[in-house]
């Protein structure tokens, strides 16, 4: 898409059809730029990271069957979805996120085929200027997961790692661990 304008209908429903993972950064959980219907009508979904305010969490209206996002792209086929129970702050899920899936991308790069693409993505990691949250105050840094399935996805790569193996990790890069890195 082009930043500064919100993607379309069609264009969201391309990028969780055709992709491994797919990521919400937002206010909410995203369902104002798809809504909920269109997401249940794809067969197969991707792996899903919501991280806008409470955008795992479930209405539900006396006795009828509750709404929320995470059963859209459960009902969609979706892998793995990681939401937020609660309101959260910027900095700190950006680092959850980016530890994530720099997690991710570093198990991905760590498989006997080397894919220009996730090295390229490590590589951006580095770059950025978010901290993975190191040690601090006594806390110690949790090594990295190493385990990887040995699946044919897209570019070529003989990879497929769990993203939500890598959700512990992430917790206690936040600096509120107990409170916003308990969220997702």
């Amino acid at each position: 898409g082009t930043a500064g304008t919100s993607p379309g209908v069609d264009e969201l429903s391309t990028a969780l059809k055709n992709h491994d993972l797919f990521i919400y950064l937002g206010h909410g959980s995203g369902v104002q730029y798809i809504p909920g219907g269109e997401i249940q009508k794809l067969e197969r979904c991707a792996a899903t990271l919501l991280m806008g305010c409470s955008s795992g969490s479930l209405s539900l209206n006396g006795p009828y069957t509750p709404k929320g996002a995470p059963l859209y792209y459960l009902f969609a086929g979706s892998p793995v979805i990681i939401a937020n129970l609660w309101d959260v702050t910027d900095k700190d899920i950006d680092r959850f996120c980016k530890t994530v899936l720099d997690g991710w991308i570093k198990a991905r790069s760590n498989t006997a085929v080397d894919c220009a693409q996730c090295t390229q993505l490590s590589d951006n990691f580095k770059d950025m200027s978010i901290t993975d949250g190191g040690t601090r105050k006594g806390k110690k840094k949790l090594a990295r997961s190493k385990s990887v399935e040995d699946c044919e996805v897209m570019f070529g790569c003989k990879h497929r790692p769990k993203v939500g193996s890598f959700m512990g990790q992430a917790r206690q890069a936040c600096t509120l661990p107990f409170l916003i890195g308990a969220a997702p």
